[in-house]
């Protein structure tokens, strides 16, 4: 094949340290304009985004030549600085050290983009732990109680 085609898309979720309920709603736009800046240098796009205040959901589209982890890493680092440097109330601002990431088919993408930016609305009824758990699930995730939820 002469040539190489490629669509890596992925749905990524990360949370605040110890799940604290640092994202305003007033600002989080700005926080997904930043991320979706950071993304953009780095090659990749994001598509979408939305979360409440302590977690996010991102919708990337990455080049295959960029190791997920770089991004997650560059996406975190960046915006952590941003909230400090913005928000001077923010200043003990961290992510969980950890994430979740998975594969998105083209047939999922107006499915998942809607609800991304339902957050608001859907972590009314369903708390983050039994959505987390669910995707996971979904997923064929294994993983440990003790761990997931940290």
């Amino acid at each position: 094949m002469p040539d190489t085609y490629s669509v890596v898309r992925v749905h990524l979720i990360c949370s605040t340290s110890r799940r604290r309920p640092w994202i305003d709603p007033e600002w989080r736009p700005r926080l997904f304009a930043s991320a979706s800046a950071v993304a953009g240098r780095r090659g990749a796009q994001l598509l979408c985004a939305g979360g409440t205040r302590d977690h996010v959901h991102f919708y990337l589209q990455y080049p295959p030549t960029l190791a997920l982890a770089d991004l997650v890493h560059t996406i975190k680092a960046s915006t952590s600085r941003w909230i400090h440097e913005t928000f001077a109330h923010r200043k003990e601002f961290r992510w969980h050290t950890g994430y979740a990431a998975f594969s998105v088919t083209p047939r999922e993408d107006m499915a998942l983009q809607a609800y991304i930016r339902n957050q608001e609305t859907h972590h009314r009824e369903l708390a983050f732990h039994a959505e987390y758990l669910g995707i996971l699930e979904r997923h064929g995730i294994e993983y440990d109680l003790r761990d997931v939820m940290d």
